[in-house]
């Protein structure tokens, strides 16, 4: 056996036991599932969008939680299907953020970077406000979405309530 062949033999564990290293240092995260409303449309009378409460579902992967970016996906099919995806903090702030998004109305509709998203509010359910963590068992998220669904100066507020699916108990 040649020396390269041994310091290679030698190596084997180590080679072995760095992919569950590396696993184990992953960021911890908690991911969310549920759905809501959409309500309180304003600007968007003219186009004839949204009419009245309009049901949508939600997942969160809150991801920052160690570290890394959370995303944040909402869908709703009314006629046609919608979807957002919010990839960011998912936490109270002042300010818009762009938001990725498709419709499909008999064909495939790219929504571009027009449509924003703030969050208004990320609550522990029973609503007493804290910080979610991945131990939170239910959150309540509100956001305010502008361009909706592509409708220049069309706003509307999507309410969730989230539960944790990956948690033990949940």
């Amino acid at each position: 056996m040649t020396i390269f062949h041994k310091c290679l033999t030698a190596l084997r564990p180590l080679a072995l036991s760095l992919p569950l290293a590396l696993m184990a240092a992953l960021p911890a995260k908690a991911e969310y599932m549920g759905g809501g409303y959409l309500s309180d449309a304003y600007g968007c009378e003219a186009s004839g969008w949204p009419v009245g409460t309009e049901m949508v579902r939600a997942r969160l992967n809150a991801r920052q939680l160690g570290g890394w970016t959370s995303e944040l996906v909402l869908n709703f099919a009314v006629g046609g299907s919608n979807t957002y995806r919010f990839r960011g903090d998912v936490a109270r702030a002042p300010r818009w953020h762009r938001v990725e998004g498709a419709v499909v109305w008999g064909r495939l509709y790219d929504l571009g970077s027009r449509t924003q998203i703030r969050i208004l509010s990320v609550d522990l359910a029973p609503y007493m406000g804290g910080t979610i963590s991945e131990h939170s068992p239910t959150i309540r998220l509100r956001a305010r979405i502008r361009n909706f669904n592509g409708i220049q100066g069309c706003a509307v507020t999507a309410t969730l309530m989230l539960n944790a699916w990956d948690q033990p108990g949940s």
